[in-house]
Formats: C-alpha cells, sequence, structure tokens
C-alpha cells in the first residue's frame, strides 16, 4: 500500500516536473519570439542589401541639353575671341610696318619716285593681305552671331553674349578704321599738292574755261576711254567725275569703272582696295554686288584663295537673288578645281 502510493507520488512528481520545464521552454520561445532584436537585424541587413544595390546602379543623372550647348558655345566664342586677338595683333604689327614706310616715303619727297612707287606697290600688298584678315575676322564674327542666335534667348547669360559680340565687332570696326587711313594716305602720296607756281599755272586756264563739265558728257567720254582701253586716261575722268560729282547718281558706277580699270592692267592689288571704296561709300548702292564678285576675282588672282572664297560666299549670302551670286557661285567652283577665270 504505501509502495504505490510511493509510485503514484513519484510519477506525480515527475509529471509536474517535466510540465515545468516545458512551460520555462514555451516562455523562452515566446520571448525570442516577442523580442524586437530579430526584426532589427532583419531590417538592418535589408537596408545594407538596399543600400549597396542601389550604389551600384546609381545613375547619374543626363546633363541639361540646353546647357551642354551653351558651355559648348562658351568654348567656340572663346576660341574665336583668342583667333580675333591673334588676327588683330597680325594687323596691328602690319600697321605700324607701313605706317614707317609712309612716313619713309614722304620724307624721300619728289626726289626718289622709284623708291615712293615701289614703297607704295609693297605697301598695297601687304594692305591686301591684311584687308582679307579683315573679312577672315569679320566671318568668325558672323558664325559666333549665327550660332548665339537661336540658344541666346533660353539662356540667363544673354548678356554675356551680346557684349562678347559687340566687343569683337569692335575690335573689326578699328582695324578697319585703320586700313581706311593708311589707304587715305596713299592717295595723298599718289596725288600730291602741286607746287605754289603750279597752281598759279593751272589758274589761267582756269579763268578762260569756268564752266564745269556737265556730268553726263564727263561721264560718257570716261566711259568711251575704257571701251576703248585707255585705261589711265578713263582712270582720270572717273576719278574726276567722283571729285567734282559726289552725291550724282553715277558717283558710286564711277568708282566701280576705276576698279574694273586697274583690274583689266591686270593690277589686282589696287582693284581690290578700288572695288572696296565701292562697298564703303556706297553700301547700298547697286553696285555692291558686282564690286564684292570682283573684289573677291581680284583676290584670287592675287593667289589669296581663302579671301577669295569669303568674299564670293559673302555675294552669295547677302545678294543671293542677284546675277552676281550666280556668277559666285561658278567662280568658286572653278576655284574649287583649280582652274582659271578666263
Amino acid at each position: 500500500m504505501l509502495r504505490e502510493q510511493g509510485c503514484v507520488m513519484k510519477k506525480a512528481s515527475g509529471h509536474n516536473t517535466m510540465k515545468r520545464r516545458n512551460g520555462e521552454t514555451e516562455k523562452r520561445r515566446t520571448i525570442i519570439h516577442d523580442s524586437p532584436i530579430p526584426r532589427f537585424t532583419a531590417s538592418f541587413t535589408f537596408f545594407l542589401l538596399f543600400t549597396a544595390f542601389t550604389g551600384c546602379i546609381a545613375i547619374t543623372p543626363e546633363e541639361d541639353p540646353v546647357k551642354k550647348d551653351m558651355n559648348s558655345l562658351r568654348q567656340d566664342i572663346a576660341t574665336q575671341q583668342q583667333r580675333l586677338a591673334s588676327l588683330e595683333e597680325a594687323v596691328k604689327k602690319g600697321l605700324e610696318l607701313q605706317k614707317k614706310r609712309l612716313e619713309a616715303a614722304e620724307d624721300t619727297g619728289s626726289k626718289d619716285k622709284a623708291n615712293i612707287k615701289a614703297s607704295l606697290d609693297k605697301i598695297r600688298e601687304d594692305m591686301v593681305f591684311l584687308s582679307g584678315k579683315c573679312d577672315e575676322v569679320e566671318a568668325a564674327v558672323k558664325k559666333g552671331r549665327e550660332e548665339t542666335a537661336g540658344l541666346r534667348e533660353k539662356s540667363a547669360d544673354k548678356k554675356e553674349f551680346d557684349n562678347k559680340l559687340v566687343l569683337a565687332q569692335n575690335q573689326l570696326a578699328a582695324i578697319e578704321k585703320r586700313l581706311t587711313s593708311l589707304d587715305e594716305r596713299i592717295v595723298v602720296l599718289e596725288h600730291p599738292k602741286p607746287s605754289p607756281v603750279q597752281e598759279e599755272t593751272q589758274k589761267e586756264p582756269d579763268k578762260k574755261d569756268a564752266k564745269p563739265p556737265k556730268p553726263d558728257t564727263l561721264y560718257s567720254e570716261a566711259l568711251t576711254l575704257a571701251k576703248d582701253k585707255e585705261y589711265s586716261d578713263a582712270i582720270e575722268k572717273f576719278t574726276k567725275f567722283i571729285s567734282l560729282f559726289p552725291e550724282h547718281d553715277r558717283a558710286q558706277n564711277a568708282q566701280y569703272w576705276i576698279g574694273e580699270m586697274y583690274y583689266a592692267q591686270k593690277d589686282y592689288e589696287r582693284a581690290v582696295l578700288e572695288f572696296n571704296e565701292v562697298v564703303k561709300k556706297y553700301p547700298k548702292g547697286k553696285k555692291v554686288p558686282a564690286a564684292l564678285l570682283k573684289q573677291g576675282m581680284a583676290f584670287y588672282e592675287l593667289g589669296n584663295k581663302k579671301e577669295a572664297r569669303l568674299v564670293l560666299e559673302k555675294v552669295m549670302d547677302k545678294y543671293p537673288k542677284t546675277e552676281e551670286a550666280n556668277t559666285a557661285k561658278k567662280v568658286l567652283k572653278k576655284i574649287e578645281s583649280g582652274g582659271l577665270l578666263r
């Protein structure tokens, strides 16, 4: 009896011990399950993986296309400004050299006409080169203006681009002004003022023939001489016409014919200068396209293909619907093929 009770108590005690152990195990499981540590660990692991993944595939945003174009244009303008500065320096040196030559020619007076003529010929040759450089700069400024036109309205830097273009245009105008000054001094040397004795001698016929020639008569005489290939006399008549009737409708024609006379004599350097006078004095005149066309041809005859191309392209760009533009196109084809213009 006592044995049976002892066995029952042992079984009950063992069962309670087992139950208590199972309860502690279940409690530990509950604590572990409810703990935030596993969740934090999982979240942190996911964060690390996400960061690493996104870091590997990060995409750099594309640059704004307008901004990209503006940066490119800035570089182009900077390049053109450097080019303009170098050209301006070259022109400056050339002008200083010609100034010294002119002063030397003026000092010699009329005692050494051969030296004066040689100096003037050299000056003309160099001025043709400098004139070509001016055309080159003008083309560069034009290119910058065209490239900027489409983008500057979109940019906050519009004022910056406008200022740079104005600066380039002012530099070009200054160069052309100095070239004009040299050209005027050449004319003075070629047509010196008569001495007092000569003036007195010349006044006598003026008193007898007080009436100036009629413009139509004088122009007709000059044109007849030109057709008869009396080039020197024709130049003299046309020059006189311009001097007496500078505001006449045919003044620009007379200036153009002076250029033609020098071109016909193959004095291409002087022809370039005379045709340029048409463009300067009568910028809106009807003879400007023809003057530019012949100026381009004169440049080519001098071997300056680059300058010739620039001037001829200018004719086609500015006067596309003229006969001169069609001729300029044909001349350009001959230049590209290396053919003769005649």
